[in-house]
């Protein structure tokens, strides 16, 4: 997503999303960040991750962990 459609988006989320052919449930879905449903309905991991980090007011993995269902957090550090 460019800076400017990031900005509209934030500014006005439903008048942003109201561009595009999204039924309620899709609209909620987005503005909830219920990105556990999102990959339900066939959207990418890849994105949904992107998106959480891009526009969600809480960008903690391990919140994102959560809303997916997993209590896990990943960490990329090595344990020796």
């Amino acid at each position: 997503m460019d800076r400017f459609s990031k900005e509209k988006f934030k500014e006005n989320p439903e008048k942003y999303l109201s561009r595009f052919p999204l039924d309620a449930d899709d609209v909620e879905m987005i503005l909830s960040f219920d990105v556990k449903k999102l990959q339900q309905i066939g959207v990418s991991s890849l994105l949904t991750m992107g998106y959480w980090i891009e526009m969600s007011p809480d960008k903690s993995m391990v919140t994102y962990n959560k809303k997916l269902g997993s209590e896990s957090s990943y960490s990329a550090s090595i344990k020796g």
